[in-house]
């Protein structure tokens, strides 16, 4: 069971890093028995199918941190997972290759996970700005990194309609392995602190808002 890490960040949060390398079945019956991983429809493409189920098993399996409680993951009308039951918080992310999931019992939290590849470069300008195309010095590992951070501000925020170049900024921070986030709209304004590590030839970032 290829799960690479889970990491206590705090007494209320969990994060987890799950390696795709299982089957289809195999990872239906790693699912708890009360979540319907029959769901998904053949059409939807085999990679795909891999990646819901390796970031929902992980899901599960972090909850146990927890609560022993048969708790369901469902998505809300922008897409954002979330539990019904309240007070626990969940971010999901996945690439082909790794699945990572953040999960708090107290905090709102965000992740994101990306594959290291020229992609990010060739598509630069549409979200980055001027002042992080100046940090980042068009280096491929820095690109991706911004990208990765900017989706996590993305999930913290939960909102759509985000402009990534203009609400969604990011410039290194005061410590190591980390950057500073800004969500920046008409009527919202707030910095978050991202914390980014590299694992497998991907770009690993998450937040978590303790205010």
């Amino acid at each position: 069971m290829p799960l690479l890490l889970t990491r206590q960040l705090n007494p209320h949060t969990v994060l987890g890093i799950w390696q795709l390398t299982e089957p289809i079945a195999e990872l239906q019956q790693l699912l708890p028995p009360y979540v319907d991983g029959s769901q998904l429809s053949e059409q939807v493409h085999v990679r795909r199918q891999r990646e819901w189920l390796a970031s929902r098993t992980l899901v599960y399996k972090l909850l146990q941190h927890f609560t022993k409680e048969p708790l369901l993951l469902r998505r809300n009308q922008d897409g954002k997972p979330y539990f019904a039951e309240e007070g626990y918080h969940v971010s999901i992310s996945h690439s082909p290759y790794l699945a990572a999931v953040i999960l708090s019992d107290k905090y709102k939290v965000g992740t994101d996970i990306e594959l290291i590849t020229p992609k990010a470069l060739r598509v630069s300008g549409k979200f980055l700005s001027e002042a992080e195309k100046k940090n980042i010095k068009y280096d491929e590992k820095e690109t991706c990194l911004y990208w990765s951070a900017k989706e996590t501000l993305y999930k913290l925020y939960s909102r759509k309609k985000l402009i990534f170049k203009e609400n969604l900024l990011i410039k290194p921070a005061a410590q190591p392995n980390a950057l500073q986030g800004h969500v920046q709209t008409d009527n919202f304004s707030k910095l978050y602190q991202i914390s980014f590590e590299t694992i497998l030839n991907h770009v690993l970032t998450y937040s978590i808002d303790q205010e």
